[in-house]
């Protein structure tokens, strides 16, 4: 399937958070009778993105999203658990700028890392004692590790913009 990049307005974005309370209320009421919840869906996720920080939507293979001023190619990442995360990578992922959405269930915002990798520069983090990204890449493994903590705490990153979900209100924040 080639690229499809669509701009996301106003109703889009309004359709992403009511799917976001939606989401979130099913999610709840799974947790309470099995230990894990659903994970946080990607097309609430790269909407969301898209709509905070001007990109377009890829609905279509090769990048989750493009930044139409610069060209780049957008891959996302995301996690509901504040404190952690486990990411995975497929072997023959490109894109020009990794980005983190960060979830707060509790006060429903959502935060947006600027990780400043691209898919080559990614492949030199360590995923295991004795292994990179893309070590296990080459072995055409899906390698896994959690961003929050191997990049986001351990460079002391900031995010770049939020979204108060409630007031569907976006802020962009200093780095």
């Amino acid at each position: 399937m080639p690229v499809d990049y669509i701009k996301i307005d106003k109703s889009r974005f309004n359709d992403a958070v009511k799917a976001y309370f939606l989401w979130k209320e099913l999610n709840a009421l799974i947790k309470n009778s099995h230990n894990r919840g659903i994970n946080f869906p990607e097309t609430i996720s790269e909407t969301l993105l898209c709509y905070a920080l001007g990109f377009e939507l890829n609905r279509g293979s090769g990048g989750d999203a493009r930044n139409p001023q610069t060209g780049e190619i957008v891959e996302s990442k995301a996690s509901s658990n504040w404190d952690r995360d486990t990411s995975s990578f497929s072997p023959n992922e490109f894109f020009n700028r990794l980005y983190f959405v960060r979830l707060n269930q509790r006060d429903d915002e959502v935060f947006f890392y600027d990780l400043g990798l691209n898919s080559q520069e990614l492949r030199d983090i360590p995923v295991s004692r004795t292994q990179t990204l893309g070590d296990q890449q080459d072995q055409g493994r899906r390698p896994r590790f959690s961003i929050i903590s191997t990049i986001i705490e351990r460079e002391g990153l900031n995010p770049v913009a939020m979204i108060d979900l409630r007031g569907k209100k976006v802020r962009l924040l200093d780095k």
